[in-house]
Order: C-alpha cells, then sequence, then structure tokens
C-alpha cells in the first residue's frame, strides 16, 4: 500500500473511531437517565406492579371457580334434604302402616342415613369452599390495596423520570447532532460493518494495546497486526469480532 492510500485507511479509522466515541458518550447520558434513583424504583415498581396484577387476575379466578363449586354444591345439597324430607315423610306413614314390612323400614332407614351422612359431607365441603373464599378474597383485597398504593408512587415517579429525561433531552439533542455529522465522515462500509459488530458487541472497535485486543485481551499474531497496519479495510479479532483500530 502506497503513502496516500495508507493515510487514506488511517483517516477512515480514526474517523469511524471518533464516530465510536460519540456515540459512547451519548450512550453514556442515556445510562446515567435510565439509572437514576427515581428510574430504577421506577422499574421496581414496575415489576412488582405486574406481579401484583398476575396474583390480583389468579386470585380473582380462584374465587370465581370456588363461587361455582359452593354454587354447584348447594344445589346438591338442596336436593339431597327435599329427597330426604321425603323418605322421612315417607318413614312415617310406613311406621303407621300395618301391613309394611321390617325388610321395607330397614332399607328406608338406610337410604335415610345414607342420605344424611351425603348431606353432612356437603355441608362440610361446603364449609371448606366458604374457607376458601374468605382466604382468597383477603389476600384479594389485601393485594389489591397494595397495587392501588404502588400504581400511585409509581404515577409519581413516572413524572419525576420524565422531567429528568426532559432536562437532559438538550443534551441527547447535541449528542445526536454530532453524531449525525460525523456519520457524514465515515465510509458508508465501514459503518455498515460497525453497525453490524454492533448487534453483538455494545463498543464495536476495539483498540490495539501492547499488541493486544482491546476488546477482549487476546494477544494478536504478528500477521494479524501487519494486515491491519497495511490493509485498507476492516480487519477483526479472531477471538471476539471486534473491530480493531491500530493506533500504535
Amino acid at each position: 500500500m502506497c503513502a496516500f492510500e495508507e493515510g487514506n485507511a488511517v483517516r477512515k479509522m480514526e474517523a469511524l473511531w471518533a464516530y465510536q466515541e460519540a456515540e459512547v458518550a451519548k450512550n453514556a447520558v442515556e445510562n446515567e437517565i435510565r439509572t437514576t434513583p427515581a428510574r430504577l424504583q421506577l422499574n421496581k415498581l414496575h415489576k412488582q406492579l405486574k406481579n401484583q396484577q398476575a396474583v390480583i387476575a389468579k386470585l380473582s379466578e380462584d374465587i370465581e371457580a370456588y363461587e361455582q363449586q359452593l354454587t354447584k354444591l348447594t344445589d346438591q345439597v338442596s336436593k339431597l334434604e327435599a329427597r330426604l324430607q321425603v323418605e322421612s315423610a315417607e318413614l312415617d306413614t310406613i311406621k303407621q302402616d300395618e301391613e309394611s314390612t321390617a325388610e321395607e323400614m330397614t332399607e328406608l332407614k338406610g337410604d335415610i342415613e345414607r342420605l344424611n351422612r351425603e348431606i353432612s359431607q356437603g355441608v362440610r365441603e361446603a364449609k371448606t369452599l366458604l374457607g376458601e373464599i374468605d382466604k382468597a378474597s383477603e389476600e384479594y383485597q389485601t393485594t389489591a390495596r397494595a397495587a392501588n398504593k404502588a400504581k400511585k408512587e409509581y404515577d409519581t415517579l413516572r413524572v419525576q423520570c420524565e422531567e429528568e429525561r426532559v432536562a437532559r433531552q438538550g443534551e441527547l439533542d447535541r449528542h445526536d447532532e454530532k453524531l449525525a455529522s460525523l456519520s457524514k465522515t465515515v465510509d458508508p462500509a465501514l459503518l455498515e460493518r460497525y453497525n453490524q459488530v454492533k448487534q453483538h458487541h455494545v463498543v464495536p472497535i476495539a483498540k490495539i494495546v501492547n499488541s493486544k485486543c482491546g476488546g477482549c485481551n487476546m494477544s494478536l499474531p504478528m500477521v494479524m497486526l501487519k494486515k491491519i497496519a497495511t490493509t485498507d479495510g476492516i480487519v477483526e479479532c479472531e477471538n471476539c469480532g471486534r473491530i480493531l483500530y491500530g493506533n500504535e
């Protein structure tokens, strides 16, 4: 490569490096905005609210299911009680009927005992369901109150976070203007490859420091160092894939 071509290659990489530095500077500001105490608390509350809303939805489903079971069980018990009333009346009739047999009376008493057991079991199950409904309802109310409190705090913090961002918007705009200006000085092919590498590395370009990649710290072979110094194109680290900037 002649001196002119080598100088042109250096200038291209210098322009791309300057673009990256401007982008890193903007990212630093954005990171500061994202990590203010208010923003961190907002993110925490956001997760908390999502969890609470999920709990509330689940409890609502549980309560509805319990109530449906209770309605079905209550209906079954009512029918059993109606049958018990009929069979109890029939037993009274049989007792007064001299022609009734002991076998008929025994069979009817067995039916009545069975109905009583089924009714008692149904009442116990109904009490259990009522307990589950009360428990779920109490948890629902407690969670709903906590979610309401968290939502009020969330809304207040969201306003504060927006104010913080607005206060630094001018700074972000200046970084955007600088990036737009610098992008015009960067070789389009280099910028395209830079954006591709950026999908895997926040900082796509690594300087060579002591014959090592400044990104992953891997020692670079001499043949690669010579290639970086003589080629008019992109050379990437074989280990991490970052674009190497030979400024030594």
